[in-house]
């Protein structure tokens, strides 16, 4: 029942962010991957308005405050929950197809590209160039790029307007051969968000008696984080900074609320 809540709780954040008719609230940055250039977007990306302030050297203090103040909260439960980008991948990894994990060193590629293309190229040359996260942002693409280029009749089909789309294409074919590989490895905003699951007020519980050490939790974590490792110490799994809060493992937990249960090797 949970999970059928969570994929609720996603198809209406997917309906609810983009049902402008064309009031705005563009001040107001939503903490996930949902880009401020669709027109039927309420709020403003946060990915998207650091690197506008980056452009012009100065610091984004409310949208900055706006994130961390989630983080706090809830960590990367937005991710998990709210995010129309991961509501995506999630329906993508459906697909029948070979699956494969990525290597755990990859996960710190999205710190990179927070660096580089949030903050540093912005900064050196302006919002405007061509090396920022949101001229390649895959958001962006589907809700901005591609609607705008159907209107136009592709009038025009420029290079980067190319490149772009490849990227997108790319993305979305790791994303049904790896479970929610963009989170893990290429999203800045969860960077930005990852840290924050340690100090998060959200917490995942842990199974009240006795842990069997089934591994069960790990075989369900989309985001390869092994929580079963942190639940036997009896430390919420989302204490992990890739946890993205989906709580699949502590459904997929089926021993662990059985008191007197006995371990595998017991």
């Amino acid at each position: 029942m949970l999970m059928k809540k969570r994929r609720i709780v996603q198809y209406l954040s997917l309906l609810l962010l983009h049902s402008s008719w064309g009031p705005e609230l563009k001040w107001l940055c939503n903490p996930v991957l949902s880009c401020h250039s669709c027109v039927l977007s309420w709020f403003a990306c946060p990915i998207g308005v650091f690197v506008h302030f980056s452009g012009y050297h100065i610091f984004p203090l409310l949208p900055v405050g706006m994130v961390l103040l989630a983080g706090v909260f809830i960590g990367r439960l937005l991710c998990g929950w709210v995010c129309p980008f991961g509501l995506l991948q999630d329906l993508l990894h459906k697909i029948p197809s070979v699956k494969i994990s990525l290597p755990h060193w990859t996960i710190y590629t999205k710190y990179a590209l927070l660096f580089l293309v949030v903050i540093l190229t912005p900064y050196l040359w302006g919002e405007s160039t061509l090396y920022s996260f949101c001229r390649l942002c895959p958001a962006g693409t589907l809700q901005a790029s591609i609607p705008a280029m159907i209107a136009s009749g592709f009038s025009t089909f420029p290079t980067a307007t190319i490149v772009r789309w490849g990227v997108l294409l790319a993305i979305l074919a790791l994303a049904v051969v790896s479970l929610r590989s963009f989170c893990k490895v290429l999203c800045p905003l969860g960077a930005i968000l990852a840290p924050l699951n340690y100090l998060s007020f959200w917490a995942i519980k842990a199974p009240p008696e006795t842990c069997l050490e089934c591994k069960t939790c790990d075989a369900a974590c989309s985001m390869d984080i092994q929580p079963s490792v942190r639940i036997s110490r009896k430390i919420p799994a989302n204490r992990d900074p890739e946890c993205i809060v989906c709580h699949e493992c502590q459904t997929a937990c089926i021993h662990g609320s059985k008191p007197g249960a006995k371990k595998p090797h017991e």
